[in-house]
């Protein structure tokens, strides 16, 4: 028997959705009724509007499907483009309702899978008639494609579970998030059946339109439970895109994260999917935009403009109190000293020193910086302050921030987190604002101490969930 549990809260904005397994024989399923990935898909519980649709859809499909060619999109990645799934789902129908609700039970047949892979399943359950949750819009703003803070429940992304398990297994929207309210959540209770790593869960976006040749990034915060050999893994149309591992960062923190993509030739659309093995997290906060998408005054991510450099210095205002040294954006590509240094897109910010400088041409050892431009900010929030930055050799210098001309980080090439020099590497900064101040601006300063170069790239300022540590 199968239990399917669907509880959601308006009060704490949860729902979970729980796969507890417990084998028995015997049980039969309702006749032409599937209640499988493709169904959870056609009818995801969390969105009123997208069941209402998919019920509409429902009403025109026949048992040839010959009527049947509007296939929910969100659906498809389940479901295929073939008649005969669509049919089965809809003929269990829509099993849930929206609002403060309750606790629905369901018995199934269930077919024995290999080992990680999903079991096919047939399901009838009941539900409790509620009241529909507030109107969420799942549509992303400022140049985005996809939209993944999970506001709305994990609409319309389509989450698959897999069947290493014996025990309780599933996922669920629960807070906090990481820059809103709420955050997707795996949750693994039980015993592994898998010798090694296998795969619990695969989360899946919609599909969305890019262009060939053209370079985009894709982000994403993630937060774990605690220490164990798993990791989350993305992809975007197959190709290895991030691993993030439980032992990459402090438990029960949250990081950002940030992935270049390039479409090839033949690449009109794409898909991210994300992957859990042997570990429970949280993921919140997916973008994916182009790279010139963070030109101008708004920003896919968070409130700072022009933070990828792609259309120059934009807002930012540079001051090079060093005569000797030379700074400016620069497009990397044509200097071998950046191959295999990872930047984001072609265009970074640069300061080159030809030699040790002169103190007395430099600010307090200063070479050059960038400001920002000023962002309204609210007093007692949290903000992430997000740059990568690149180092030549390990004595060139250092890269300094401040906001409103307060110090609150360094980050030295010979520092762990910088690990290799030649890299950009990521610098992840939490700033709570202080009491009675609106407005903020960031400053970075490269601070030099002998030749070579310093470089800074994919700067951003995201405003936070307050629980965020």
């Amino acid at each position: 028997m199968r239990i399917l549990s669907v509880v959601t809260s308006m009060a704490s904005l949860k729902t979970i959705v729980a796969l507890a397994v417990v084998s028995l024989a015997g049980i039969s399923a309702a006749a032409g009724c599937a209640a499988d990935n493709c169904y959870r898909a056609l009818f995801p519980c969390p969105s009123p509007s997208a069941v209402s649709v998919a019920s509409a859809f429902c009403a025109t499909i026949t048992a040839s499907g010959t009527t049947a060619t509007n296939y929910p999109t969100r659906a498809t990645n389940a479901c295929g483009t073939t008649a005969d799934r669509y049919i089965s789902a809809c003929q269990c129908g829509p099993t849930c309702s929206y609002s403060t609700l309750t606790t629905a039970t369901s018995s199934s047949s269930i077919t024995n899978a290999p080992a990680c892979e999903p079991p096919s399943t047939s399901t009838t359950f009941t539900s409790t008639t509620s009241t529909a949750p507030p109107a969420c819009e799942s549509t992303p703003v400022n140049g985005n494609l996809l939209y993944g803070d999970f506001e709305c429940g994990f609409t319309p992304w389509n989450p698959l579970v897999f069947a290493p398990f014996t025990g309780v297994y599933g996922y669920s929207v629960t807070t906090p998030g990481f820059t809103k309210v709420n955050s997707f959540q795996t949750e693994f209770l039980g015993t592994p059946n898998c010798p090694t790593t296998c795969t619990y869960l695969r989360l899946t976006s919609p599909v969305f339109p890019v262009t060939p040749g053209v370079k985009y990034k894709y982000t994403f915060a993630t937060w774990f439970d605690g220490i164990s050999r798993g990791f989350v893994g993305t992809k975007i149309n197959d190709r290895a895109g991030r691993t993030v591992s439980a032992l990459d960062y402090p438990v029960k923190n949250w990081r950002f994260h940030q992935v270049p993509f390039q479409a090839n030739a033949t690449e009109n659309e794409a898909s991210v999917y994300f992957e859990w093995l042997n570990v429970e997290s949280r993921l919140d906060s997916v973008t994916f935009a182009p790279l010139s998408a963070y030109c101008g005054n708004t920003s896919p991510v968070g409130l700072l403009p022009d933070g990828e450099f792609e259309c120059g210095l934009g807002a930012w205002t540079q001051q090079k109190p060093d005569p000797q040294a030379t700074a400016g954006v620069v497009n990397l590509g044509s200097d071998s000293l950046y191959t295999n240094s990872f930047p984001m897109g072609d265009y970074a910010w640069r300061v080159v020193s030809p030699g040790v400088p002169n103190p007395a041409n430099q600010e307090l050892h200063v070479s050059a910086r960038i400001i920002s431009g000023s962002m309204a900010v609210t007093p007692g929030k949290k903000y992430l302050v997000y740059f990568t930055s690149f180092f030549s050799n390990r004595t060139v210098g250092s890269v300094g921030v401040m906001i409103n001309n307060s110090p609150i980080y360094t980050r030295n090439p010979n520092d762990a987190a910088q690990g290799t020099p030649t890299v950009f590497s990521p610098n992840h900064i939490i700033w709570t604002n202080m009491a009675g101040l609106t407005i903020a601006s960031v400053k970075i300063e490269a601070l030099v101490f002998g030749a070579g170069t310093i470089a800074i790239d994919s700067v951003m300022f995201v405003e936070l969930n307050d629980g965020v540590v």
